[in-house]
């Protein structure tokens, strides 16, 4: 059977995903972490040691040449809502481009660009989620990959791939505009979906989880101020929609505390989400899962996701492109 492997990495750990496939069934073999520090900050995203410490753990666990999916964090790119005209959907790659020059930072014809369908009104065109990330970025990650022996077939957003998972947990909804929280050790990915759709998302800084003086109800403040943030701007955006309820991804004691302070002083309801809970384990992943299991939400939402007929919302290594 193939093998997948999903990998992301901030300043503290590197986090690894290892599946087996076999048709559209995959069984997750494997979810651990890499520590990566002490390190200085002033090292770059590429810092060569994080692709040989990869290597170093990828070895000792005999996991060699793989296909290789890869997550980056939405702080790592810029992302804009555009509005398009009216024209065939096949026309719409030229038409992100010629709009995102303008209206992006920093944008150029060599900068990887992706986007994925907002709203579309028949003759009255389309609004859409635009992304966009450094060619240089884009080498740095690749060149780490390739330290661990390691090529990347796909380079996805984040907070798409986390959202991913909650969305192919199926089910009816309960609500129609939700928001999903991933927490992570020092910064957390709130993105809003409507029905079943990402249609906002953003990243906020949080004080470091990891450190001798973990301060959870510092950690809540800081949180509950952004979901309000983002409650509003999405109201804002979609038109007066109000957020109905908040998923929490992660299942321990922690976050079930957490959950119930949210839903106290947001007054919403506040559902807490296993990210292992629906997936087929090894026996030996399933008697071992990682500490943080909501820190490997992306990478599962990215691996499940290869075997879905939709394509990845943003690939940077696969962008849409106008058919030849």
């Amino acid at each position: 059977m193939p093998q997948l492997l999903a990998l992301e990495w901030d300043q503290f750990e590197a986090r690894v995903v290892v599946a087996q496939q076999r048709g559209e069934d995959v069984r997750i073999e494997q979810a651990f972490s890499v520590p990566l520090d002490p390190r200085d900050p002033g090292q770059t995203f590429a810092d060569s040691d994080v692709g040989k410490r990869l290597q170093a753990a990828l070895a000792a666990r005999r996991i060699g040449k793989v296909e290789t999916l890869v997550a980056v964090g939405r702080s790592s790119i810029e992302l804009r809502r555009l509005t398009l005209p009216p024209a065939p959907e096949e026309e719409w790659p030229e038409l992100v481009r010629f709009q995102a020059l303008p209206q992006f930072s920093n944008v150029g014809d060599d900068w990887p660009l992706d986007y994925f369908p907002l709203d579309v009104t028949p003759g009255e065109g389309a609004s859409v989620l635009a992304a966009t990330i450094s060619p240089q970025l884009v080498k740095q990650i690749t060149e780490t990959c390739q330290a661990a022996d390691l090529t990347p077939k796909r380079l996805v957003l984040r907070p798409c791939a986390a959202a991913s998972l909650l969305i192919q947990r199926g089910g009816p909804l309960s609500h129609q505009v939700r928001l999903f929280i991933d927490m992570l050790a020092d910064e957390a990915d709130l993105t809003v979906l409507v029905q079943r759709d990402v249609v906002l998302t953003r990243t906020v800084r949080l004080p470091a989880s990891d450190s001798e003086h973990d301060d959870t109800a510092e950690r809540l403040k800081v949180l509950r101020g952004e979901i309000r943030r983002t409650i509003a701007s999405a109201q804002n955006q979609l038109g007066g929609q109000r957020v109905g309820q908040v998923v929490l991804c992660g299942d321990g004691e922690q976050h079930r505390e957490m959950a119930k302070e949210l839903a106290s002083q947001l007054e919403l309801p506040v559902e807490h989400f296993d990210p292992f809970a629906t997936l087929r384990c090894s026996s030996e992943l399933s008697a071992s899962l990682p500490q943080r299991p909501e820190r490997f939400a992306p990478l599962l939402g990215m691996m499940m996701h290869k075997t879905s007929p939709p394509r990845h919302a943003i690939d940077f290594l696969n962008p849409r492109k106008t058919a030849p």
